[in-house]
């Protein structure tokens, strides 16, 4: 299809076509009167933006020292209060009757003519003929705020008639091309990067940009969650179809949401920005865009992606802890299969890629696993069967291989919640997943690991604690005396308690495992007795060790 030459901005010759703008007379500039109007303002200092359409009062001008820069304005409209002369008696028997020998289209043309042949607009007209802006002057009859208010309404009706023409284009471009050719179009009029994308920030279709970076997916979907949370819950008085109405700025990249059934995110059209662009312009031709790029994915409703996409948000709304509609929980199972199954692993997964070229993103595998993204951090669901007997030990090593088979070397940090039987319980093992992600990432720093939540212990307890100042304070009262003592005398009592605490506080098993002798183990923990003053054999004391030094495990304070 060729492309097509299109402006979502009214022209000036627009505007004066309206009745606001009925009275309005040419004083210059009639070839430039196709100027797109991007905006209606009320001021000429500081310098308006480009394209904007001036409208301002005779004496607001005036009150201008210093005629400003107007370069690259759509068009100016100057205007004056008319003074109508005093009503004369008609010379009749009716001494009341009031006689005018000047119609209406007298006393505009008159009113006009003089305010052209103010010598102080002079300097004004003789701006607009050298940076070729037109000129329109209006005597006001009225009030001349309520003018400039029907001039601005104006402009939003038309606006809005060439943004539904913009959509009908587009609309016929994806029903012919689909998405591929609606953004080669959309391309054509913006000059401009442009991409569309799944909410799981998968690329659809893209000129010149690339998927949403990383670290901005995390905040692009708060942004869009909060902005459909508040429509949903009545803080806006426009409708939930409407959000994707609100743009997103992150950096120079410019996003609005695309929703399916004004309650789910379906995907996002994006374009890239250059200083000086304006943000309104670039959105005009956004929302027709969004619109059509619905259709396009309604219609793929029927195929596999369009609803992956849709289950997939929902998925990972339930994950996230929110309560869905029963008719949205059946949506799930159907469509995962999840009803069919006994029960459920859920996997919290970071990837760590070797070199130190940071702009390169880890992958993870797809279809036929069910992945999603939350908080930053890729979420896995394996289901189970009692009748299989699979372990999540090895479901984990089988999502660790696939991993690693798509990103080559690389540190695979998998954290594991509790087995769960429900749906309903998917949120919680999500969060026990993720704890312990965070809890081995603690202990294992950039090493690989697969944690489970039931193998944590006491670490879960400790986690909930570990930034409070009480925990440093509590390992600093238990072994912080141990630790200056090796320092200073360059001892190993810090390393042979660790080893004694493993053993489980037996002397031969700790005594083999350090290679030496019971009598020196046991004259080593004599003098650790004696240098954190404690009974070495209560076994509160032993407590308050083990858990110091898992304290100082999990706070990263122990030597690789």
């Amino acid at each position: 299809m060729e492309r097509l030459s299109c402006s979502h901005q009214p022209t000036f010759r627009q505007l004066l076509a309206t009745e606001a703008m009925a009275e309005a007379q040419l004083v210059w500039g009639d070839d430039f009167l196709d100027n797109p109007v991007v905006q209606v303002a009320m001021q000429l200092e500081p310098p308006a933006s480009p394209g904007s359409l001036i409208v301002l009062t005779k004496e607001n001008f005036l009150s201008l020292k210093i005629l400003p820069e107007i370069d690259g304005l759509a068009g100016i409209t100057l205007i004056s209060q008319v003074e109508t002369e005093k009503p004369k008696p008609s010379g009749g028997t009716d001494s009341g009757a009031l006689r005018s020998d000047t119609g209406p289209t007298q006393v505009i043309a008159k009113a006009v003519s003089s305010l052209a042949s103010d010598p102080s607009i002079e300097a004004l007209v003789a701006a607009c003929r050298e940076n070729e802006v037109p000129l329109v002057m209006m005597s006001a009859f009225g009030d001349p705020t309520q003018i400039v208010e029907d001039i601005r309404l104006a402009f939003l009706k038309e606006t809005k008639t060439a943004s539904a023409r913009l959509q009908s284009i587009l609309l016929s471009v994806v029903l012919e091309e689909g998405l591929d050719g609606m953004i080669d179009q959309l391309h054509s009029w913006l000059s401009r990067p442009v991409a569309i994308e799944t909410a799981d920030f998968k690329l659809l279709s893209a000129r010149g940009m690339g998927v949403t970076p990383v670290r901005q997916q995390k905040q692009l979907t708060a942004d869009a969650l909060e902005t459909l949370s508040h429509l949903k819950s009545g803080g806006d008085s426009r409708s939930v179809f409407d959000s994707f109405l609100y743009p997103i700025k992150l950096g120079r990249r410019l996003s609005l949401p695309l929703l399916y059934a004004g309650n789910t995110i379906a995907g996002y059209i994006s374009v890239t920005t250059k200083p000086g662009d304006v943000d309104e312009s670039m959105i005009w031709y956004l929302q027709p865009a969004a619109m059509a790029a619905l259709v396009d994915i309604i219609h793929q409703l029927k195929g596999d992606f369009g609803l992956s996409v849709v289950q997939k948000n929902l998925l990972k709304e339930l994950v996230s802890g929110r309560r869905l509609p029963a008719t949205d929980m059946e949506k799930i199972e159907t469509h995962f299969g999840f009803d069919l199954s006994d029960g459920f692993f859920v996997f919290a997964v970071q990837v760590l890629l070797e070199g130190d070229d940071e702009s390169i993103e880890p992958r993870f595998p797809e279809e036929p696993l069910v992945g999603v993204e939350i908080e930053g951090t890729r979420i896995y669901i394996f289901q189970f069967n009692e009748s299989d007997e699979t372990t999540w030990q090895e479901e984990a090593a089988t999502l660790v291989n696939k991993i690693k088979e798509i990103n080559g070397p690389c540190q695979v940090q998998l954290g594991a919640g509790r087995q769960v039987s429900t749906l309903m319980e998917l949120s919680e093992a999500y969060r026990e997943a993720r704890q312990s992600l965070i809890v081995g990432s603690m202990m294992h720093g950039d090493g690989e690991f697969q944690i489970g939540y039931g193998e944590l212990g006491l670490k879960r307890l400790l986690y909930l604690v570990i930034d409070h100042p009480e925990a440093d304070r509590f390992y600093k009262e238990t072994l912080a005396m141990l630790e200056a003592y090796d320092e200073e005398w360059e001892s190993e009592l810090i390393d042979t308690l660790k080893v004694y605490l493993k053993e489980g506080a037996n002397l031969n098993s700790a005594a083999r495992a350090l290679f030496i002798h019971r009598h020196t183990l046991r004259y080593r923990l004599e003098q650790i007795a004696d240098t954190l003053k404690v009974d070495i054999d209560s076994q509160e004391v032993l407590l308050n060790l083990r858990i110091a030094f898992l304290i100082r495990e999990m706070k990263g304070q122990n030597e690789k």
